[in-house]
């Protein structure tokens, strides 16, 4: 991936509160459970927030899904396959880098091309983090996609412009090292209110502004 794809990537400010909560739950080295994740941390990218379960080889589910996604989607993508979001010649290469992030395991970065239903072309970024589950297998990630500038009809299907993985075992053991290129602390965006799924039944609590989002929990 080119130096400015890159940055573009990583400076994207609707990833800064994600990728720095699961930094920190990531401590030194390991893979952050599931169960750890705090949604309120993150609000102000809830809505463009997803996790994946590996339900099978190649075979990845969208557990739980933010409504940015769903509208890009143009349907309720809580089910689908995540190869599903993607045009049918990219669909393999979408499987073996969500593998990858799980192998390896990794963070990706994907600069993504969505075509619309009209034909029209938009772009998007993603990034994509490893989890652990509650029985401690690496089997999950959780991402977070930015939502396009331009106008678009739905559905959307992407394919890969850019892609990149970092290796958790080439990153800094501290905070600080780990986030170059989310350091710059940027004000989250903080909405009256919140429409979207959420898969953690109980976060640990929250010192400052509670009940400022409304949360879907999934039963399942």
């Amino acid at each position: 991936m080119g130096k400015r794809a890159k940055e573009a990537i990583m400076q994207h400010s609707i990833f800064n509160n994600l990728f720095e909560h699961w930094s920190a739950l990531r401590g030194q080295s390991d893979v952050p459970n599931r169960c750890e994740i705090d949604p309120r941390v993150f609000a102000d990218a809830l809505e463009n927030t997803f996790i994946f379960e590996r339900i099978g080889k190649g075979d990845f589910r969208a557990r739980l899904a933010g409504l940015r996604l769903c509208e890009m989607m143009g349907m309720e993508v809580r089910g689908q396959s995540a190869a599903s979001f993607m045009l049918q010649a990219e669909r393999g290469k979408i499987k073996k880098v969500l593998e990858q992030i799980l192998i390896r395991p990794a963070i990706g970065e994907l600069t993504l091309t969505g075509t619309d239903l009209a034909g029209a072309r938009v772009k998007v970024n993603m990034i994509l983090l490893p989890l652990r589950s509650d029985t401690g297998e690496i089997n999950r990630i959780i991402g977070c996609i930015s939502y396009p500038e331009a106008a678009f009809t739905p559905p959307l299907r992407f394919s890969i412009k850019d892609q990149k993985l970092t290796p958790l075992s080439a990153l800094g053991n501290t905070r600080e090292e780990i986030a170059v290129g989310f350091s710059e602390k940027i004000e989250p965006y903080r909405p009256r209110s919140f429409r979207a799924v959420a898969e953690n039944r109980n976060p640990k609590p929250s010192p400052k502004k509670r009940g400022h989002l409304k949360l879907v929990h999934d039963d399942d």
